[in-house]
């Protein structure tokens, strides 16, 4: 009897020992448990050449254009404009242009002429403030960026048309592009209100320009 419980105990120590090499062995295949790691992979960023505004403040431009007189058509325009950039919200704006007025509806039908080539002569100057309301900017390809803008113009002048100097106010708006540091492109509506009593009568005339301009920043 002895000798059976002898050879039970070797079986179960044999069993033991096969068991324990099984586990050892699995266990060397696996690969050794690693720390939590935090992979911080490295993007390559996009440099992007980005047209701005010079640390200057100041902007000279010309602007040219069509000027639809009421009751007299549509004029070429030109002129010259001045700006000082309070900040990047606000700018104060001078302009100066000039128009010749073509005839008026009861010229053209009646040929009657009531009015000189001196009388024609379209001349403005005016005083406006600017408000930057959604600035932005816009891609031409991948990399490269121009800044613009959308703004809104509001301000007053004088206008001397047919022989009167006028009270005027001016309303607008306009959209700027700047293609580097010291050059924009300024695409401008503006209409031009003032009192006059040119066909018999003294009405409100609105008087609405469209004008395609360029500006150097110093």
């Amino acid at each position: 009897m002895d000798n059976g419980i002898q050879r039970i105990f070797l079986a179960l120590l044999v069993c033991g020992a096969f068991s324990l090499s099984s586990s050892l062995a699995i266990a060397a295949e696996e690969p050794a448990n690693e720390p939590n790691k935090i992979y911080n992979p490295e993007l390559e960023r996009q440099v992007i050449d980005e047209a701005l505004i010079d640390d200057e403040d100041f902007e000279l431009g010309l602007f040219f254009g069509v000027l639809s007189i009421e009751d007299f058509g549509a004029s070429e325009l030109y002129g010259l404009k001045a700006a000082y950039h309070v900040n990047e919200d606000f700018f104060l704006n001078i302009n100066f242009a000039r128009a010749k007025a073509g005839l008026t509806s009861d010229e053209q039908l009646f040929g009657i002429i009531r009015f000189t080539d001196e009388d024609r002569q379209y001349e403005y100057y005016d005083f406006s403030i600017g408000w930057n309301v959604l600035p932005g900017e816009g891609f031409i390809w991948e990399d490269y960026a121009l800044n613009t803008s959308f703004y809104l113009i509001a301000g007053v002048g004088n206008t001397d048309f047919a022989g009167n100097t006028e009270f005027t106010y001016i309303v607008g708006a306009g959209y700027k592009i700047l293609y580097n540091d010291w050059l924009a492109i300024n695409l401008d509506t503006r209409d031009h209100m003032f009192n006059a009593e040119l066909t018999g009568t003294s009405k409100r005339t609105h008087n609405l320009e469209f004008s395609l301009g360029i500006s150097f920043y110093f």
